[in-house]
């Protein structure tokens, strides 16, 4: 009899144990200690996140597979992000559902696409592992949002990397919408809506100085236009084609750099051929721009040379002052939308100027272009026989 009643009373506490595979604890919602399903227990997780977010906007909340549900917040233009992992119920960081064999492949990838798209100093601390990030969920892309970061000169614009799937379609452990055609992010992409300046420098070209000068403006996502004489191109061939290779343009800045007005027409014709020549003979091209040494012009000299006339309308004095500090605040101090900037690939103190001015402007929301990229974004068609020394809306 005893045995009996045992084993009657054992008989609950049997059946309770057999449920625990499926069923959880769930202690908000069953303060007794009852037992209630997973799925209630990721959905009270989601209200408790949302709750917990009541002084932002819910801008996204969906459920993404048998994976985790999605909640995207809003409040002064940052992104707060939530991943409730369906299986446990957990707000778990993104990098969960990244393939565990697959995030050394996924993080080669952003940073790849960080590189294309911002110039090196951003790039540089953004793929630094500390760096914090925010993911957001789109329906053919993942955002990744940078916020907090410490960078100088300081970003005012909000930093993020926006990468289709299709670039990381093996990492992620869930599906999602493949693009058949699609573009990455690039810095030299440059819009239409932003401050723009044409950065132009005269007299090169000159080897070593002139290659570093490219060099730092392809790593700050920039281009220019190099004004090159004539008798000098045809010692400095490979460097005009780097010149080229990497986005910028060249002009003619006259055969021997003499004073345009002191010479006979006929004689500047002459040597404006023999300069194209030059460069038709290295390039295959045809220089299209002139830029008379010293900004010195007439109407003969205009309107009797088959050219288009490039002038400036912000002059650093480069070779006078020979001082980074000085062209770099000249330029910050006086720069706006639309300049002709003048600098010389001919003096240490330049290079070093540019490498410090570039990073400048771009932080204050300048892009930094050659010339015909300027009025490609200015909608201006730029006309032979005509002289411009800026591309501003007023000229």
């Amino acid at each position: 009899m005893f045995m009996k009643k045992t084993w009657l009373k054992l008989i609950p506490i049997f059946l309770i144990v057999m449920t625990l595979p499926v069923l959880v604890l769930n202690p908000k919602t069953n303060p007794a200690g009852l037992f209630v399903t997973k799925e209630a227990i990721v959905e009270n997780k989601v209200e408790k996140i949302i709750e917990e977010n009541n002084d932002k906007t819910l801008q996204n909340k969906s459920e993404v597979e048998d994976k985790f549900i999605y909640l995207e917040f809003l409040k002064e233009n940052t992104i707060y992000s939530h991943f409730v992992n369906k299986e446990t119920g957990e707000d778990t960081d993104f990098s969960y559902f990244i393939r565990p064999e697959k995030k050394e492949e996924f993080e080669s990838k952003v940073q790849e696409l960080i590189y294309l798209k911002y110039p090196k100093f951003i790039a540089d601390i953004l793929v630094k592992a500390e760096t914090s990030r925010t993911y957001q969920i789109k329906e053919n892309a993942l955002v990744i949002y940078f916020y907090d970061v410490l960078i100088e000169p300081q970003i005012h614009d909000t930093l993020s990397l926006t990468i289709n799937y299709n670039e990381i379609k093996e990492c992620l452990d869930f599906t999602f919408l493949l693009d058949q055609e699609y573009t990455n992010e690039d810095g030299y992409n440059y819009l239409k809506n932003k401050k723009t300046v044409a950065l132009t420098f005269d007299d090169g070209p000159n080897d070593a100085k002139t290659n570093k000068i490219v060099e730092l403006l392809e790593q700050n996502k920039a281009h220019a236009t190099f004004f090159m004489v004539g008798n000098k191109m045809q010692y400095g061939s490979s460097t005009i084609q780097n010149v080229l290779a990497k986005g910028n343009e060249i002009g003619s800045h006259s055969y021997n750099h003499a004073n345009m007005k002191r010479q006979k027409l006929a004689k500047l014709k002459e040597n404006e051929e023999k300069t194209k020549e030059i460069y038709r003979n290295i390039t295959g091209q045809e220089l299209i721009y002139t830029r008379p040494p010293y900004g010195s012009i007439n109407s003969k000299i205009r309107e009797g040379l088959d050219t288009i006339f490039i002038t400036w309308n912000l002059d650093t004095e480069d070779w006078l002052h020979r001082d980074k500090d000085y062209i770099v605040n000249y330029v910050m101090e006086n720069v706006s939308d639309g300049d002709i900037i003048l600098m010389h690939d001919s003096y240490d103190s330049t290079v070093e100027a540019v490498e410090e001015l570039l990073p400048k402007l771009y932080a204050e929301g300048y892009q930094v272009v050659s010339v015909s990229e300027l009025a490609n974004i200015k909608e201006r068609t730029l006309e032979k026989n005509t002289i411009y020394r800026s591309l501003k809306k007023s000229q």
